[in-house]
């Protein structure tokens, strides 16, 4: 099976992407190729990006990132989306700052690329920074709604990494634990209500996956103390995180859950087994791959027919690691258990995600072609649901 050819079908398929934090409109009203880069996993997870004023600090930071998978799929996104047919040096900064701020003054430009140039037709939409938003333009964005500051809300002095407590948000003052789970559930139903078809837990960032199995008691120590005990933190914690299972079951909203990078310490997605097995009825979408520890993931997949598999971000972090996942999960779970989005703030990178996504899904499943493990129908049509149907079942969003 040509590779090309295949690569052409599934990138004609539309998408439902299933994470994104795209930035609000303003933010993209006077995008340079420096706001770009710096808001990008090119500078976070990378070598941060100089000052443009120095052409040689520039190429010395071109050196230092041209072969990081970050920087390889936004510059091949750059260059397909504002036509230039030079990588990016320091010698042509200036032509490609000039595109990107010539093309975003059309205020719309940016929602453009994700609709036409990307082909989405629905993004989930994780705004960490106001939970629940959908950037106004709800037809395109699907809220998630992000529960880190759930875990945080024992008193009015903690915080997720994000600089959230939930009392504090809602000036609450509640100090008794059944109250304070009856006060998640309200917010809860609210949110789905408003619009919300996802909750999304990144407390890979604040503290180890292992939740364990704690009692009312046990959460209710933390409750209103100023200075609570570590261990008191980790059950009330442990605790909040069972009720939230149970509640997004009742409400049929599924939990994405951040896997792999993060603290790197327990932060891979075996640790969560346990509270996966502790409830059964609760659909988890375990994200990222688990990266490193990718084969978590497939073995979750395997035993747990509650965990679905989300890829978003892991084909950027590194393709090779993505295919190698795909592969497994193709051989140990279903095939509606599979979905991808782009994990990016800017439409110009999450036009690079996707090319990132599209390469690898091509390349595994023309392989698997090619060595008589897949029928050729069967690889389009698996494509299909990866990139869409999967996403619309698990998300609510089927016609």
């Amino acid at each position: 099976m040509d590779r090309t050819e295949f690569l052409t079908r599934i990138g004609e398929q539309p998408i439902i992407n299933s994470h994104s934090h795209h930035l609000p409109d303003q933010f993209h009203h006077d995008l340079t190729l420096e706001k770009i880069l710096r808001n990008s996993y090119v500078d976070w997870c990378g070598v941060p990006v100089p000052s443009f004023d120095s052409k040689t600090a520039v190429s010395a930071w071109l050196d230092a990132v041209r072969t990081r998978s970050y920087f390889v799929w936004l510059e091949k996104a750059l260059m397909e989306l504002y036509g230039i047919d030079e990588p990016l040096h320091s010698g042509n900064i200036e032509v490609y700052d000039q595109a990107i701020r010539s093309a975003h003054q059309d205020e719309d430009w940016h929602l453009s690329v994700l609709r036409e140039n990307c082909g989405y037709e629905s993004i989930i939409l994780d705004t960490y920074w106001a939970p629940g938003e959908d950037n106004g333009h709800r037809e395109l964005f699907k809220p998630a709604y992000r529960i880190n500051s759930f875990f945080y809300g024992y008193n009015h002095a903690a915080s997720d990494h994000n600089g959230h407590n939930i009392q504090v948000t809602y000036n609450r003052s509640i100090t008794d634990i059944d109250e304070y789970v009856s006060f998640m559930e309200e917010i809860l139903v609210e949110r789905k209500t408003a619009g919300c078809v996802v909750l999304k837990c990144a407390l890979a960032y604040d503290r180890g996956l292992d939740f364990g199995s704690a009692t009312k008691a046990e959460a209710q120590r933390a409750m209103g103390q100023d200075d609570p005990d570590g261990i008191n933190v980790i059950r009330f914690q442990d605790y909040i995180f069972d009720q939230v299972c149970r509640i997004a079951a009742e409400l049929e909203l599924p939990i994405q859950i951040h896997t792999g990078l993060g603290l790197m310490n327990r932060t891979n997605a075996m640790q969560l087994q346990p509270l996966i097995a502790r409830h059964p009825k609760t659909t988890f979408l375990l994200m990222h791959g688990s990266y490193p520890w990718t084969s978590d993931i497939s073995g979750l997949c395997h035993v747990y027919p509650n965990v679905r598999a989300d890829l978003c971000w892991l084909p950027i972090i590194s393709p090779t690691a993505a295919r190698r996942l795909l592969h497994e999960l193709i051989e140990v779970c279903d095939a509606d258990r599979i979905i991808w989005g782009c994990d990016t703030w800017t439409s110009e990178e999450s036009y690079g995600a996707r090319l990132a996504f599209l390469d690898v899904l091509s390349r595994v499943l023309v392989e698997r072609v090619e060595e008589g493990l897949m029928r050729q129908g069967d690889a389009l049509r698996f494509a299909e649901q990866v990139l869409h149907s999967n996403a619309a079942k698990v998300l609510g969003l089927s016609d």
